[in-house]
């Protein structure tokens, strides 16, 4: 039950967030917002939310991570339909040029502030009561939950986007305000932390001090979601002026890509991630490839159906990267030091996002295709360098005087 209840929750963010993903270009299009200030109104979110991750997985150690998932509910809730109603007022001419933008950006960056409590909070929550060796498993079990939102809020958006694009931002607030209703009445407070004497995860013995190549794997992490930003930022825009899409057209297809790549995903994590006594570093191995390799089909593709083949490579890599990389830092650290590492892995994508439309908006301009290529490459590197820092061999116990 706990965990289903820690499931919903994510769910139900992770499905807002791939709703607004789908939509924002399409409603920067509409309302006449540049690349550049549509990039500008993803980076300073995202900003914002990476400094409250690691803020909230601190307060959720020291306070119980169920009264910081209600806020971060509570936030989300409320912070979309203020961010709605901005748009709103853009279309109905009420706000408009720098106004509308500097509304939407305060809009968003306080939304992004309060929400930015869940994923810690959730991620928290099940290391909290899940054994060192079932680590991997716990992880993936609520991190599915973003594969699913993410195959779930592109379709919702699809759906809804025919009546008027903002009817998917209203809409995704009621399921949030369920998760909240859930949460607050069923979720149980009490957080009883199970470490064996010598913890491990996947076969590793964990030492009592953070290992130096966390630092390396949380970097890693938000490359994966620099590469997913700049995917993100480009492509409904790429469907507009390189194949011909109107604004819902492109909302649309974008909707159909992201529901791929998340099916990929869940498909993933239920079949290997969870069932595999795989190493993570090893999984990650796997992971990094899978992810260069859609860039490059991205980048290469003419016709709409070679860009979905692209989201299965990158849905697949997406599924096995996140778990694999959680479980490793997490394990790497002494009890205490793990709310710092959760703060810092469930901000990483953040950090990813801070960047990445930025200078995806600035390739876009150079090259529509520029955006993709650089991912590949980037990926490339990174599997590189997982290849020769990255080693599964058991960790030396250490013991603190």
């Amino acid at each position: 039950m706990t965990f289903r209840l820690l499931f919903f929750a994510l769910l139900a963010t992770a499905m807002g967030q791939s709703v607004v993903m789908t939509t924002l270009p399409p409603l920067g299009r509409e309302v006449g917002l540049t690349e550049f200030q549509v990039a500008f109104l993803m980076s300073s979110s995202a900003l914002m939310y990476a400094a409250g991750n690691a803020l909230w997985s601190r307060v959720g150690k020291r306070k119980g991570y169920r009264r910081v998932l209600i806020t971060g509910l509570t936030g989300y809730t409320l912070g979309t339909l203020v961010f709605a109603t901005v748009w709103l007022s853009g279309f109905q001419g009420w706000l408009a040029g720098t106004a509308l933008f500097l509304a939407l950006m305060a809009a968003r960056s306080g939304q992004a502030t309060i929400m930015s409590a869940t994923p810690p909070s959730v991620v928290g929550y099940a290391i909290s009561i899940s054994a060192e060796h079932e680590r991997v498993k716990a992880i993936s079990k609520v991190s599915s939950a973003h594969s699913l939102g993410q195959i779930l809020g592109p379709t919702f958006a699809g759906l809804l986007v025919g009546f008027h694009l903002l009817t998917p931002l209203y809409a995704i607030t009621l399921m949030t305000f369920t998760a909240l209703i859930l949460v607050w009445r069923y979720l149980p407070n009490n957080q009883t932390s199970q470490v064996s004497s010598v913890p491990k995860v996947a076969g590793v013995v964990t030492t009592h001090s953070i290992q130096p190549y966390v630092p390396l794997v949380i970097a890693m992490n938000a490359c994966v979601f620099l590469a997913v930003a700049m995917m993100q930022q480009s492509l409904a825009f790429f469907l507009i002026d390189h194949h011909g899409a109107s604004t819902t057209e492109a909302a649309q297809g974008v909707g159909l890509a992201m529901m791929i790549s998340a099916v990929c995903a869940l498909a993933v994590q239920f079949t290997l991630v969870q069932r595999t006594s795989m190493h993570p570093a090893n999984l990650m191995k796997l992971a990094f490839p899978l992810l260069s390799f859609g860039y490059l089909i991205l980048y290469l593709h003419q016709e709409q159906s070679q860009l979905y083949f692209a989201m299965v490579f990158l849905g697949s890599g997406m599924g096995i990267s996140y778990p694999a990389i959680a479980a490793l830092a997490t394990s790497s650290c002494k009890p205490e030091n793990q709310a710092t590492v959760t703060g810092f892995i469930t901000a990483s994508p953040a950090m990813g996002y801070i960047i990445g439309p930025p200078i995806a908006a600035s390739l876009y301009h150079l090259s529509h295709r520029a955006p993709f290529i650089a991912s590949s490459v980037m990926l490339a590197i990174v599997t590189l360098i997982a290849l020769g820092h990255l080693r599964p061999k058991p960790n030396r116990v250490t013991e603190e005087l």
